[in-house]
């Protein structure tokens, strides 16, 4: 009996080395709040809220990353690096700071806009070189119904300055202030080619 516990304690040792003490390290958009402050000028179409959906597989705050030049049907995550939320949560809450709250008369009317994110990933061409790809479908919506009055989709890719998760958060703070600009300027454009729609976002 002494000799089994004495060995099932060697066991319990050995497992105990293997078991990972550091936390993963976490990364999330930065201090945008420059871009934020920025107020929305000109006719755009006036938004009442921006709710952002991810694709089943971006669901969790995994980093991914593909390498594209080996492997490009293999979707991989970071094993040391998370994001500080899922990626939707990031990109939702950057784009109502920034829509929605930097409309200069932002009285809570207007239009909805909804995302769907269907890639948020760093993709390697090379082993030198890699890249933050982000794309998503925009659907803008009356106040209330599931009409759609207008969609586009979007596809941002920005260079990593490091081929390594550091870089990728890097270029999706890019890729994301990108996203936003493009938003902007095609609700510019609905609002200049559509008044019907400008019209009745304001109404």
């Amino acid at each position: 009996m002494r000799l089994a516990a004495i060995l099932a304690g060697v066991l319990l040792a050995a497992c105990g080395g293997n078991v990972r003490t550091t936390e993963p390290v976490q990364y999330d958009l930065g201090n945008l709040a420059a871009k934020v402050t920025e107020a929305w000028s000109g006719s755009r179409i006036p938004i009442a809220s921006v709710d952002v959906q991810a694709a089943s597989w971006l669901s969790g705050p995994g980093m991914h990353f593909r390498l594209a030049y080996a492997e490009p049907l293999r979707r991989q995550s970071y094993a040391e690096s998370r994001w500080a939320a899922p990626p939707a949560d990031l990109l939702e809450r950057f784009l109502r700071r920034r829509i929605v709250f930097g409309q200069p008369d932002f009285s809570g009317a207007g239009c909805r806009l909804k995302l769907v994110l269907d890639e948020f990933e760093q993709r390697f061409d090379d082993p030198q070189g890699s890249k933050m790809v982000l794309e998503v479908r925009a659907l803008l919506r009356p106040m209330r119904g599931a009409e759609i009055l207008s969609k586009r989709a979007f596809l941002v890719q920005k260079l990593a300055p490091e081929a390594v998760a550091r870089g990728g958060a890097a270029a999706a703070r890019d890729a994301v202030q990108t996203l936003a600009d493009e938003l902007g300027g095609w609700l510019d454009e609905i609002a200049r080619e559509k008044p019907a729609i400008l019209e009745r976002c304001r109404s």
